[in-house]
């Protein structure tokens, strides 16, 4: 056989995203593969863009439609997941039998807190499987690029994006909001989408906090920080600075105090992520749900000002007002926690279950170091945002996460790098 040959053979192999042991096979499955993951990644992020538009111009729609298509995304991410390994079966057969475990004692059951895990599950092992960090960089620089053109389209011509996006009647008619709630209001922007102090990034933009395909800032924001986090952990990739430039840019206009601060925390560690151990992330979250308990017992907190001191009373106030029986898992509430993620982690799945989510995140195996900086970037934002947010569980943000996450994981970085030198 010619040498030439094999070598060629041997990038398109890689370029196709095969360096995994077991990946999706042959040029058909490849092609397959990267077109079933862009659908369920690009699909996550604009299905409530997509369904605000519906609702808008076409025919009501529901929270029975945003079901149906985050449904129809994470079949696909499971599609592509599911192959002989055992790792996401006996995931899920953990997590399932553990949460129908916990609806037994308390008597009810909770769609929403199974499909809260099966999206992290579903794309961080289809990026497993797929180990392709070429499509993952497309997949980064293709989301980034949608979210700056529609983030400019709403910041530009306001009006007009509303006559297509009523995002304000998207969320009345899903019962995320409610008429009293919005004074009698029905067409608008979210009601975070505007800002009643001054803004804290560029002020000279006004008051408009900029949400784009999220249609609600904070995701917004959200998607900014995964989008800086990836470019930065690949020097390699192609389209890095714009990646960085659109992703800061997107924070700026949606006003995202927590992820600009984000991205700042995150690259200023840079240089040390691969000298902090398992066990300091391991244990991350268990000291600051004691440190801001503590904090909430100390001042008697009842929430506050809607600045970081403020979120913080907020989640200390929360955790100190939940039972025991709550944090156990064994009796549900009906107390609202979506502006705290570790109390909504708690309500949810239960002390046992958040720390059996944690340390399966922390202590899921991956092929080489450099996946340890990636992890432990994420590691950064999820405990950040678990203080003023439940926001992580969305599938907005959280489908392109995981699935970077899981390629990550896998991919073969040494052959990555080497290809791209020779190149």
């Amino acid at each position: 056989m010619n040498p030439g040959r094999r070598a060629i053979s041997a990038e398109q192999a890689f370029m196709e995203g095969r360096a995994d042991a077991r990946p999706v096979s042959g040029f058909a499955g490849h092609i397959f593969g990267s077109s079933l993951a862009s659908f369920a990644v690009i699909g996550g992020l604009l299905l409530n863009l997509l369904l605000c538009f519906i609702n808008t111009r076409i025919m009501p729609v529901s929270d029975t439609h945003v079901m149906l298509g985050e449904m129809a995304m994470l079949g696909a991410a499971f599609l592509l997941a599911f192959d002989r390994r055992a790792g996401v079966y006996l995931t899920l057969l953990l997590f399932v039998s553990y949460m129908l475990m916990i609806f037994a004692l308390r008597g009810i059951s909770d769609l929403k807190a199974l499909r809260d895990v099966f999206i992290p599950v579903a794309f961080y092992f289809m990026g497993r499987r797929l180990a392709n960090p070429v499509l993952a960089d497309r997949l980064v620089l293709a989301s980034a690029l949608i979210v700056m053109a529609i983030a400019l389209f709403e910041y530009l011509l306001t009006e007009t994006f509303l006559d297509y996006f009523n995002v304000l009647g998207y969320y009345l008619a899903r019962g995320t909001v409610t008429l009293k709630e919005v004074y009698g209001q029905t067409r608008g922007l979210f009601i975070s989408g505007l800002r009643p102090e001054p803004r804290t990034l560029l002020p000279f933009l006004g008051q408009h906090r900029v949400s784009s395909v999220f249609l609600e800032p904070v995701s917004a924001g959200n998607f900014g920080v995964i989008a800086f986090a990836w470019a930065l952990f690949r020097p390699d990739m192609r389209g890095r600075f714009a990646v960085m430039a659109l992703a800061l840019s997107g924070i700026v206009l949606a006003d995202a105090r927590f992820g600009f601060m984000t991205c700042v925390v995150i690259g200023l560690l840079l240089p040390v992520y691969r000298l902090i151990p398992r066990t300091v992330w391991l244990v991350g979250p268990f000291f600051v749900l004691a440190a801001v308990a503590a904090y909430g017992i100390l001042i008697g907190a009842e929430g506050g000002p809607n600045d970081v001191s403020g979120r913080l009373k907020v989640t200390a106030a929360i955790l100190t007002q939940l039972d025991l029986s709550v944090v156990l898992g064994v009796k549900a509430t009906d107390m609202f926690t979506a502006d705290s993620g570790i109390s909504y982690t708690l309500t949810n799945f239960g002390l046992p279950g958040f720390i059996g989510l944690w340390a399966a995140f922390i202590l899921a195996p991956f092929r080489q170091p450099p996946a340890w900086i990636f992890r432990s970037m994420i590691v950064v934002y999820l405990l950040l945002l678990m203080l003023i947010s439940n926001s992580f569980y969305s599938i907005k943000t959280a489908a392109l996460m995981w699935f970077l996450l899981g390629t990550a994981d896998t991919a073969d970085w040494a052959a990555y790098r080497t290809f791209f030198r020779r190149r």
